[in-house]
C-alpha cells in the first residue's frame, strides 16, 4: 500500500505525494458522476378517457278516438326540440418541454462549457480542477473499472493534512484521524443532485463516447464502463476497528493480507475510513439505481 512520508524521512516525500493523489482519485466516482449519468425517461401523459353520451329516442303513443256530436278540432303542441348536451371539456396534458440544446464545442474546448452547465444546474464545481474534465474522468473511470488507479489525472483538489500512523503494542495502525481529512470532499460527493447531473450526462455523452474512443474503445460503450467502476468500489470491505499497517521501506503495506490482496483502487478507498466509505457506497448505490 503506497503512502504519505514517514515523518523526517525526505527519501519518501515523492511517493507520499503520488499515494495521496491516488486517495483522491478514487473520489472520481464523485467527478464521473458530475458529468457522467443515466437520464431518466419521463413518464408519458396520461390519455384522457372519452365520455359518450347517449340520447334517448322519444315514443308517440296514439290514444282512441271518439266522435262528438260536433267535433273540436285541437291543434297538437309540438314536441320540444331534443336538446344536445354539450360535450363535457377535456383538459389538456401540458407535455414537459425538451430540454434547450446547446452547440456542443469540441472535446479539447469542452471544460469550460462543462463546468458552466454544472454550476448553472446548482451544482458546486469549486472541488474541480481538471483542464480535461471529460477525457480525465474517463480515463479514471476506465481504471477503477479494471481495479486500478491512475496518478498523472487529478481533476479534484487534494485534501488538506497529511496521513499519518500510531503505534500500538509495538505494531503499527492508521491514524483514525486521518480519515477526517476526506470529510470535505466526501460531503461534496454525497451532496451531488442525481438529476440535474443526469441532465448533464446526456447533454455531453457524445464527447464521453469520443474520448472513450480516444483511449481504445472506439466501439464500446462507456456506460458499462461506469457501471463496472462503481461495482469495484461498492465491493470494498469495509474495516472495524484499527487497520494495522506495516512499513516496508518508503512504502506502507497492509498486515492483513486479505486487505494487501484487494485492487489498488479498493486499496486506497480504505484509506478514507469506515465512516467515509460507507457515505460513498450509499451515493453509489443511488447512483446504480438511476442507471438502471
Amino acid at each position: 500500500m503506497s503512502d504519505d512520508k514517514v515523518e523526517n524521512s525526505p527519501a519518501t516525500e515523492d511517493a507520499s505525494r503520488k499515494t495521496t493523489w491516488a486517495v483522491v482519485i478514487v473520489i472520481v466516482v464523485a467527478v464521473i458522476a458530475a458529468v457522467i449519468w443515466w437520464w431518466l425517461p419521463s413518464e408519458k401523459p396520461q390519455q384522457q378517457e372519452k365520455v359518450v353520451v347517449e340520447q334517448s329516442t322519444s315514443t308517440e303513443v296514439e290514444a282512441e278516438s271518439y266522435e262528438p256530436e260536433e267535433p273540436a278540432k285541437q291543434e297538437s303542441e309540438p314536441l320540444p326540440e331534443p336538446v344536445e348536451p354539450e360535450p363535457e371539456p377535456v383538459e389538456q396534458t401540458e407535455e414537459d418541454p425538451e430540454p434547450e440544446q446547446i452547440a456542443l464545442p469540441e472535446l479539447n474546448n469542452s471544460t469550460p462549457t462543462v463546468l458552466q452547465e454544472l454550476d448553472s444546474s446548482d451544482i458546486n464545481i469549486r472541488p474541480l480542477k481538471s483542464s480535461q474534465l471529460i477525457r480525465d474522468a474517463v480515463v479514471l473511470a476506465d481504471n477503477i473499472s479494471n481495479g486500478s488507479i491512475v496518478r498523472d489525472r487529478t481533476i479534484v483538489q487534494r485534501p488538506d493534512g497529511r496521513f499519518s500512523v500510531i503505534e500500538v503494542d509495538g505494531e503499527l495502525y492508521i491514524d483514525e484521524s486521518s480519515y477526517r481529512r476526506y470529510d470535505a470532499l466526501v460531503d461534496w460527493f454525497v451532496s451531488l443532485d442525481a438529476y440535474a447531473l443526469a441532465d448533464n450526462y446526456e447533454l455531453f455523452k457524445p464527447l464521453v463516447q469520443e474520448a472513450y474512443a480516444e483511449i481504445g474503445y472506439p466501439d464500446s460503450n462507456f456506460d458499462d464502463t461506469l457501471i463496472e467502476a462503481i461495482d469495484v468500489l461498492l465491493s470494498t470491505p469495509v474495516p472495524e476497528g484499527l487497520v494495522e499497517v506495516n512499513a516496508d521501506s518508503v512504502m506502507y503495506t497492509y498486515a492483513d493480507d486479505a486487505y494487501e490482496a484487494l485492487p489498488a483502487a479498493q486499496k486506497q478507498l480504505l484509506r478514507m475510513g469506515p465512516d467515509n466509505i460507507e457515505r460513498i457506497k450509499q451515493k453509489l448505490r443511488e447512483i446504480q439505481r438511476a442507471l438502471q
